[in-house]
């Protein structure tokens, strides 16, 4: 099936109009009027109009999010809150269609990977939450010192979370974060990606009808620099969760350090995958090239972009990438044949064109890839083939810096200290893929890659039950398993003196 698959009649109804913010159970225009431009990355035309919020409306939603907290939301069971994320996520199954189309409008990820994996790990995700409203527990303690009295500790909800997506997975990543803070009962102000705000926009209305009480749940649309500020500095919110680049993540870190907000970073990544001699090659290979995330046309913080193969196989795996990689077909994402569609914008893909020169100019030999596709009808869109290069070495940007971009490096080593040391050699520390047969190395590698998560022979094995955040310049905090879901619960102790 070669043909371009047609876009459901809803999205198109849902794209023609101006799109509201959602703030206190009410879809409203922003206080200013202003409007910015959805741009579908597959051919650079405008794909919807949205209001631009500012602090006023950022103003709105926190004394909504602070209000509910405070009233309706509180009063609200364990068991409740269970029942309405649940129903969310039956509710997103059931228009799961309608989102994958949106997703690979606005984002540019082929229909394939909207359909069959974006929409069923965000619904999985919604469900996975609402499974740990009920089971929040705090323990009783036998006190030191003895005495009559009674001791234990509770969890407690934080209040209004601030919670900032990145534009690279915007369903999922809009689930992300409202899962968590919503099963252990705090409110959330949700602030989607300026280049992707319309699925999350979508998700909004099936908030609404699901029946989460009016402000447990606020949209902000707009930029980082107007309304991520005021969401990072305003008084009233008790927490901040942002998933994007390290730089933004510093400046999101002094701004909540004004009144000590709680903060969850998960940021950018520059993730090593080593394969050694003894591993099977044919997995290896398969999965250095799946966690390279061509699929996401590399736009994925936890990618495997630094592929270190071991000397006496170098050669070999070199030219089993090098096939694999050559055989990834980039087209319009709306062709369920597509394997890899359009970079997210014109300023990323310029980007991302930037380093493939960088390495260039540094001696690199690009092995595949590395134009714009000369196919006319991509000629419009960001496109991108997806690029392959060796003969660089540590010290150059193409392999030091995150490019979020269809570009892996893949550079030989000899000795596993020799490997272990350039691995670590970066700011980053997100997450790391070890290949091979040896269990004896891959718990040595195990215990001294410095990354908040370890994949052995596999790649981006993700799982709700699994915590996920990073170490260095990637972050802290974790999202997903139960790690994710302490981090939106404060910690109370109780000593109750019985005599």
């Amino acid at each position: 099936m070669n043909e371009i698959l047609q876009i459901p009649t809803k999205v198109s109804e849902f794209l023609s109009t101006t799109r509201k913010m959602y703030i206190n159970g009410e879809w409203v225009p922003s206080e200013s009027g202003k409007i910015y431009e959805s741009i579908n990355p597959a051919n650079g035309l405008i794909l919807g109009t949205i209001y631009e919020g500012n602090r006023e409306d950022v103003n709105k939603a926190v004394k909504a999010a602070k209000t509910a907290f405070k009233g309706s939301w509180a009063k609200t069971s364990p068991a409740e809150r269970a029942r309405l994320l649940n129903k969310l996520a039956d509710l997103l199954e059931k228009r799961a269609d309608e989102f994958a189309y949106l997703e690979t409008l606005e984002y540019g990820s082929p229909i394939n990977r909207t359909q069959n994996a974006s929409l069923p790990s965000a619904i999985a995700h919604l469900r996975t939450s609402a499974s740990w409203a009920t089971k929040l527990t705090g323990k009783t303690i036998e006190l030191t010192n003895g005495g009559n009295v009674h001791a234990y500790t509770k969890r407690e909800p934080l209040g209004v979370c601030g919670q900032i997506t990145s534009w690279n997975f915007p369903i999922l990543g809009a689930c992300w974060k409202l899962g968590a803070p919503l099963a252990t009962g705090n409110t959330v102000v949700l602030k989607p990606s300026l280049q992707t705000s319309m699925g999350t926009l979508l998700l909004g209305e099936l908030i609404q009808e699901a029946g989460f009480p009016n402000g447990v749940v606020n949209i902000v649309t707009g930029p980082g620099g107007e309304v991520g500020n005021a969401i990072t500095t305003h008084p009233d919110i008790d927490k901040i969760s942002f998933t994007g680049s390290t730089e933004v993540g510093k400046g999101i870190m002094r701004n909540a350090s004004i009144n000590l907000k709680k903060i969850t970073l998960e940021l950018g990544g520059k993730s090593p995958n080593i394969i050694f001699a003894d591993s099977d090659l044919d997995k290896a290979v398969e999965g250095a090239v799946k966690g390279a995330s061509f699929q996401n046309q590399g736009q994925s913080c936890g990618a495997g972009t630094r592929i270190y193969v071991e000397k006496s196989v170098y050669n070999e795996v070199v030219e089993r990438i090098t096939v694999q990689v050559k055989n990834i077909k980039v087209g319009n994402p709306l062709n369920p044949t597509t394997m890899m569609g359009p970079l997210v914008s014109k300023q990323h893909h310029e980007r991302v064109i930037s380093y493939i020169e960088s390495a260039r100019k540094d001696g690199a030999t690009i092995l595949t890839g590395g134009n714009i596709p000369k196919d006319k009808e991509l000629s419009d869109g960001y496109y991108l083939e997806p690029t392959l290069i060796t003969n660089l070495d540590e010290n150059c940007s193409a392999v030091k810096e995150e490019i979020f971009g269809p570009v892996i490096a893949v550079l030989p080593f000899e000795e596993i200290d020799e490997v272990i040391e350039r691995a670590n050699l970066t700011d980053y520390g997100l997450a790391a893929g070890v290949w091979t047969k040896d269990i004896s190395k891959a718990h040595k590698m195990i215990d001294v890659i410095e990354a908040g998560t370890v994949w052995v022979n596999g790649y981006l094995l993700m799982n709700d039950n699994m915590p996920f955040g990073g170490y260095k310049q990637s972050g802290f905090g974790k999202e997903l398993g139960y790690e994710g879901i302490e981090g939106y619960t404060k910690l109370k102790s109780v000593v109750i003196n019985l005599d």
